[in-house]
């Protein structure tokens, strides 16, 4: 069914289309959850170059195109490959929105897990130590989000 509404989307919106690279993402997403890891990572590496190409490589979508590629990655064992992707992610996050704005938080997040992963346990409890007391400072100890972190 996914790949019918990608095929739609591409026949009536165009290869660039905001709707059409998000069921392509979609799609890549279903063939993960599958195990089909490959297939994934080409989907997903097609969506970033347009994602880069159409909307800059700051953009929120390019960013999260970028992340997504690196899980497909962490999925295969490539978490060398995965962390670098993240780090470059978190980085732009925090130049382009700043250390406090909850996407980098769930950027530092994600890559203290990616680090767990591969064992870097010292480096992913800093990071995660980071996320807590930014979130305590920002949305304080009663906040869901808050709550979900710890």
């Amino acid at each position: 069914m996914q790949r019918e509404v990608l095929g739609v989307r591409k026949h009536m919106s165009g290869a660039e289309h905001p709707e059409t690279l998000t069921a392509m993402n979609n799609l890549a997403l279903s063939l993960s959850s599958q195990g089909r890891y490959k297939e994934a990572e080409a989907i997903q590496r097609e969506v970033l170059g347009v994602r880069k190409h159409v909307s800059g490589a700051e953009h929120p979508d390019t960013l999260t195109a970028i992340h997504n590629l690196a899980w497909s990655l962490s999925n295969q064992g490539r978490y060398k490959e995965a962390e670098a992707m993240q780090r470059e992610v978190l980085g732009v996050r925090k130049h382009v929105s700043g250390a406090e704005h909850p996407d980098t938080l769930a950027m530092m997040h994600n890559l203290a897990l990616l680090l767990s992963n591969q064992g870097q346990y010292k480096e992913a409890e800093a990071m995660q130590r980071e996320v807590v007391d930014i979130q305590l400072c920002i949305i304080g100890r009663d906040h869901p989000h808050f709550k979900a972190s710890v």
